[in-house]
């Protein structure tokens, strides 16, 4: 999806049945995140060039339903991964060890007879959850992991990962306040990353957190 002023990628598993490691979007997420976009205006800055935006000149959006980030979101202006919040019952837990062995990111251990999660090591895709026999992982609410500022060109970034997840709501309020931040400020020759990160210097402003 693209307007004169924005560019949304999004990976298959945005929609339903599209990819078998993606957790569900909340409920009418991608529709609010499209409305924003195709209600932003070109920015006052590039509007009296006489042409269209090029690609780089649009703000670049990135919108993943899992950690596997088919849609580059860390070299995108702003990224949105899906995660799924998982908790391990102990009590029911038999310590088969099962998702300890399924976990790409080593976020799971045995403790004595039950799993322990790390939830700082944890990306959330529920692989885990798929392979309990016993039950005993709930899946919680799917929230956000959200990357600022990355791009590709003659000079590639990562963006920056905000510290916190946030859930659907808190997610669409960055993106309309990003989108606000590029309607006012882009310039010709000023990247997104250049407006969150001045003069490179690591941190996000104050207008970016809720």
């Amino acid at each position: 999806m693209s307007s004169d002023a924005c560019i949304l990628e999004s990976c298959r598993g945005v929609k339903p049945g599209g990819c078998r490691f993606a957790p569900p979007l909340p409920e009418g997420f991608a529709e609010a995140l499209e409305g924003l976009l195709a209600r932003a205006p070109v920015p006052a800055g590039l509007a009296g060039l006489g042409r269209p935006l090029r690609h780089h000149e649009r703000l670049r959006l990135s919108l993943c339903a899992c950690p596997n980030g088919c849609a580059r979101p860390h070299v995108a202006d702003v990224g949105l991964v899906a995660v799924r919040e998982v908790a391990v019952d102990a009590a029911a837990c038999t310590g088969c060890g099962a998702c300890r062995d399924v976990c790409p990111d080593g976020a799971i251990t045995m403790e004595g007879d039950a799993a322990a999660m790390d939830a700082a090591r944890c990306l959330g895709c529920g692989q885990c959850l798929a392979v309990c026999p016993a039950g005993a992982i709930a899946a919680g609410s799917t929230r956000f992991r959200v990357v600022i500022g990355g791009r590709l060109g003659r000079r590639p970034r990562l963006g920056l990962e905000l510290r916190h997840r946030l859930d659907g709501r808190a997610a669409l309020g960055l993106v309309a306040r990003c989108l606000d931040a590029h309607a006012r400020l882009a310039r010709p020759g000023r990247r997104f990353g250049d407006i969150v990160c001045p003069a490179g210097q690591p941190g996000l402003p104050a207008w970016i957190w809720p």
